[in-house]
């Protein structure tokens, strides 16, 4: 499946798959995940098995950190100085996006 065509459900479970590994390559159980966030190991497991699209973003950003892995906002979303917001929207409507 390519990346594009996938649905927000299938990138959260691939992203919780990915998590879980490195979780495991860094020798990290989730008990110790659960005492150091406060996240339960239900809801870590949930997340790695790939059954975890519920999971929040403070409770992502919090795995995220119990790993030594961070993100800023200025990775995820783009500066708003340097959208062009008329651009954008021609863009996605040439392209069949948003109408």
């Amino acid at each position: 499946m390519e990346e594009e065509n996938k649905s927000p459900f299938d990138l959260v479970a691939e992203l919780g798959i990915a998590f879980g590994r490195y979780r495991r390559a860094l020798k990290i159980s989730q008990q110790r995940l659960q005492e150091k966030t406060g996240i339960s190991v239900f809801t870590i497991s949930q997340f790695e098995n790939g059954r975890g699209q519920g999971l929040s973003l403070s409770y992502f950003f919090s795995l995220m950190e119990a790993v030594g892995l961070s993100l800023s906002t200025q990775q995820i979303i783009p500066e708003a100085d340097s959208i062009n917001p008329e651009k954008l929207w021609r863009i996605q409507n040439k392209k069949g996006g948003r109408q």
